[in-house]
């Protein structure tokens, strides 16, 4: 089997286990609870985009350097938020309250820790944990203030119930000793209290009539008002780094496992990172006095020193023939005849070399003596040397 194909069905086998185990099978993202950013089954996605779809001016409170309600919002929508309310901003959605804004306020964790608990406390409620059996699921309506579209019972889901002492907060959900949710004017205002955080949930919203409940609660605020949720206190407090994107979104993951396997690939099948670096050897260009010392030892080592004789003849009668003005193309005799007519004291010499560089030299040395003698027959009228032994007598030495 290709090496390719098995490194293609690993890569394979690694993706199916990321989908099946990675971080982008959670439902929702860790910490972020009912945020309007988390499609899972306890996220608030749901709830935005139908309040966005229906018209609203829909904002999110979130990445900025302190909590506090937006003056242009109509109504504010807090669901279990993960981080703590401080008591100056509960004091602050009080005022904002009071000026005639319209909170819906959900959670559904009784204690004094939860993240809700000052907020509760700034308009004088408290979530109780009551036991299962005094809790009616699904809760009827109490009241006609839901009517418009008609919402009788709310699949809650709940675990506790609403404690007032206020004389003018008015049951709407549950029973009258155990509410689940209350509505209270608060100055100029109004209030949704809820200890039933399920009926806002992705999960929650098309069960029994709990989109007719938020419908209603809608109602208190003006056709294309502004509805924000509060994303602050669901740890969307300053801008996310690069590392948070990376690890923490789903378009990050997929970044990270295509890197991952972009670099396994490269790494298995032995791919370069960039173009070879040559060697220096490999990058230097290489003289001319390499090449004719190659070429020698070539021919030094094979034998032919024949061969040697015959180029340096032929360069010898080329170059005498430029210096004369003849024809290096003539034979010897032709050629001979024609210098003997233009330079008379060189004919002779130049006839012995051509003869004595056409047949065998006894070594290496002597043909480099032959080839000296004719660079000065060519050099000039006055270089006058003396022919080696044997040159000019009319007889040769055979090669040894």
């Amino acid at each position: 089997m290709r090496r390719d194909v098995l490194i293609l069905g690993g890569l394979f086998v690694a993706l199916a286990l990321f989908i099946a185990l990675g971080p982008g099978r959670a439902a929702s993202v860790s910490g972020f609870g009912a945020s309007s950013h988390v499609s899972g089954p306890q996220g608030a996605l749901a709830l935005y985009r139908w309040i966005e779809a229906l018209g609203y001016d829909v904002q999110r409170l979130q990445y900025r350097e302190r909590f506090a309600p937006d003056p242009q919002a109509a109504m504010l929508i807090v669901l279990a938020p993960a981080e703590r309310y401080t008591l100056d901003e509960a004091a602050a959605v009080a005022e904002w309250v009071e000026a005639g804004g319209v909170l819906v306020l959900a959670d559904d964790r009784p204690g004094q820790l939860a993240g809700a608990a000052p907020l509760f406390r700034a308009f004088d409620l408290e979530l109780v944990a009551l036991p299962l059996e005094q809790m009616p699921e699904p809760a009827p309506v109490l009241q006609p203030a839901f009517s418009a579209p008609p919402a009788r019972v709310v699949v809650a889901g709940a675990t506790a119930a609403l404690r007032t002492t206020r004389p003018d907060a008015v049951p709407l959900v549950g029973s009258t000793a155990a509410p689940l949710v209350l509505g209270l004017p608060y100055g100029s205002g109004y209030v949704f209290a809820s200890a039933a955080l399920y009926p806002f949930t992705n999960n929650g919203l098309d069960a029994g009539d709990n989109a007719a409940m938020v419908l209603n609660m809608l109602r208190r605020a003006p056709p294309g008002a502004r509805v924000a949720f509060d994303e602050y206190h669901h740890g969307f407090i300053s801008q996310p780094s690069l590392r948070t994107l990376l690890l923490g979104t789903p378009w990050g993951w997929a970044i990270l496992y295509t890197a991952l396997v972009l670099a396994a690939y490269l790494a298995l099948t032995g791919r370069r990172f960039g173009r070879p670096t040559p060697l220096r050897e490999e990058a230097a260009r290489r003289s001319s006095a390499e090449y004719l010392e190659s070429m020698a030892g070539l021919l030094r080592r094979a034998g032919r020193r024949d061969a040697l004789q015959a180029h340096y003849r032929a360069m010898f009668k080329r170059r005498l023939a430029r210096a004369t003005g003849l024809s290096p193309h003539l034979d010897d005799a032709a050629f001979l005849a024609a210098l003997a007519a233009i330079a008379p004291e060189r004919a002779e010499r130049a006839g012995a070399l051509l003869t004595a560089l056409a047949a065998p030299v006894a070594s290496e040395a002597a043909l480099l003596r032959l080839v000296a003698e004719a660079d000065r027959l060519v050099d000039g009228p006055g270089s006058v040397g003396t022919l080696p032994a044997g040159v000019g007598s009319g007889t040769t030495t055979r090669a040894q």
